[in-house]
């Protein structure tokens, strides 16, 4: 049964079509434009982000604090001489896609730390992390101190890392992995100063 609502109805729906047709063949060139515009920016940023971190490591290689890989790997897996297994290894990550950067050094994080370490997630929304992510730039990761030195990833596969870090997950393993945002990206509150980490 047809009533007048159902009748207009249909009388709607094509010049409904027409109108969204209409509309996807003038925005057609207006987003072929903002794609053209946008991959040039966003090569740019890749390319200024890949010499940014170049730079990083050429200046803490010049203050003798880069590690290359290979050493890495057989101080991780305890044989570079010594026998054991050792260290910690701090993945500093700016973001899920990067860049990461992996520092190494002979302590225990886990056992030094005066404060909980919780996973990478949770730690980069700021949710009581702050004082975790203060003392470990502090100790280990700041280019002008002499903590970690940095391990030269710059040409290794994203494969050999995850080897590498499975190995160091395993409860029988003597070497340790954490993970850590740096502070330049978790969200700061007002009148939260950590001055009790920089004693």
């Amino acid at each position: 049964m047809q009533t007048p609502e159902t009748e207009s109805l249909r009388e709607m729906r094509p010049s409904t079509a027409f109108v969204g047709a209409v509309a996807g063949i003038l925005l057609a060139p207006v987003l072929a434009l903002v794609a053209c515009v946008a991959n040039p920016y966003i090569v740019v940023l890749g390319w200024m982000r890949q010499h940014r971190e170049h730079r990083f490591r050429m200046r803490l290689k010049s203050r003798g604090r880069l590690m290359p890989w290979a050493e890495f790997v057989r101080t991780m897996r305890g044989s570079s001489g010594t026998g054991s297994a050792g260290g910690t290894c701090i993945e500093e990550r700016f973001s899920p896609k990067g860049p990461v950067r992996f520092w190494w050094t002979p302590e225990d994080v886990q056992g030094e730390s005066p404060y909980p370490i919780i996973d990478w997630f949770t730690m980069r929304k700021g949710r009581g992390a702050e004082p975790f992510i203060r003392w470990c730039r502090e100790r280990y990761t700041r280019a002008d101190g002499s903590g970690a030195v940095l391990v030269d990833t710059g040409l290794v596969s994203h494969r050999d890392i995850y080897a590498l870090w499975s190995q160091c997950r395993s409860d029988a393993a003597g070497a340790r992995w954490v993970e850590v945002a740096p502070p330049e990206i978790v969200p700061h509150r007002a009148g939260t100063e950590l001055e009790h980490v920089r004693r």
